[in-house]
């Protein structure tokens, strides 16, 4: 039987929850799981930042896309024969002709004043239609608008594409991003299951003794589940104000592209999910634990 002073120190190493359980030992092996999942959690959250960062930036001039078909030596008929070409490729919003007007207001603006726009000059430069992606163009919008220009000589601005295709890259980055997250969850989950198995069986003698007073399974289990998914949440929570010092160094940079993040938006993330982590690895570990128990009997 434990004297007061034995009792007091080890609920002190052994805090009590309500319903009479009480934690395990955190020990050194607790803390180095803490560790490798809290910088696990920290890389997804930063991953997760720059992606939230990436399709803020481009959602700002997502909606300001035009692409331009320059057509050389561009008589009127031809150039309204590709621009109902164009028309009818799939995922075009509108087609307009751009006229001269507004391309010698464009070369002033460009130049500044600094030399005069002829009218010899603007006749020999190519026609130019500007076309407007509708609500549902896809992937291949660019590619079928350069074939239906080349069949009239015609040319598409390539670095208008660049910025469709930085679009398009940003929604496969996010599903490789999903398929990461994933691959290192269950890289934590058996960290933590590795952790709480040697805590298991560290205190194997301990839970046979429960179990021969008459103590239920989930009884046995639960402070180790608790452990689990409390280790979880607070790697999570470190992780989350570890995000912090990168997002202040960046800050400038990101208002200068206009990308909003915001870094609150990932605090429940990485709370629930290093919990719900934590509680899985706990719960493999248990599981483990009962079936060898079922064995043994």
């Amino acid at each position: 039987m434990f004297r007061k002073s034995e009792t007091t120190a080890l609920e002190r190493r052994m805090p009590r929850l309500p319903g009479g359980f009480s934690l395990p030992p955190f020990g050194l092996h607790q803390w180095l799981a803490l560790i490798i999942v809290c910088i696990a959690l920290w890389a997804i959250g930063l991953l997760w930042l720059g992606l939230q960062a990436g399709s803020s930036w481009t959602q700002g001039w997502r909606q300001d896309i035009r692409f331009h078909v320059y057509l050389e030596k561009a008589e009127s008929e031809r150039l309204q024969a590709l621009a109902g070409k164009l028309k009818e490729v799939p995922g075009v919003g509108a087609v307009r002709m751009v006229p001269q007007s507004e391309t010698r207001a464009w070369l002033e603006n460009w130049l500044g004043g600094a030399g005069e726009i002829t009218d010899d000059l603007l006749a020999s430069l190519p026609g130019s239609i500007e076309v407007t992606p509708g609500v549902k163009s896809g992937d291949f919008l660019y590619a079928d608008l350069a074939d239906a220009a080349r069949s009239f000589g015609a040319s598409v601005n390539r670095g208008e594409a660049h910025l469709v295709q930085a679009q398009s890259m940003l929604a496969k980055a996010e599903k490789m991003l999903w398929f990461g997250t994933l691959v290192i969850a269950l890289a934590m989950i058996i960290v933590i299951s590795n952790t709480l198995r040697m805590t298991l069986l560290a205190r194997a003698d301990e839970v046979q003794l429960m179990r021969l007073l008459g103590a239920g399974e989930m009884f046995v289990r639960m402070p180790f589940l608790l452990e689990g998914g409390l280790l979880g949440a607070g790697a999570g929570g470190l992780a989350w104000l570890l995000l912090w010092p990168p997002l202040f160094a960046v800050g400038d940079w990101l208002t200068q592209l206009d990308a909003e993040v915001s870094g609150f938006a990932l605090l429940l993330p990485l709370l629930f999910g290093g919990a719900f982590v934590g509680w899985l690895g706990s719960l493999l570990a248990t599981t483990r634990l009962a079936s060898e128990n079922t064995t043994t009997a």
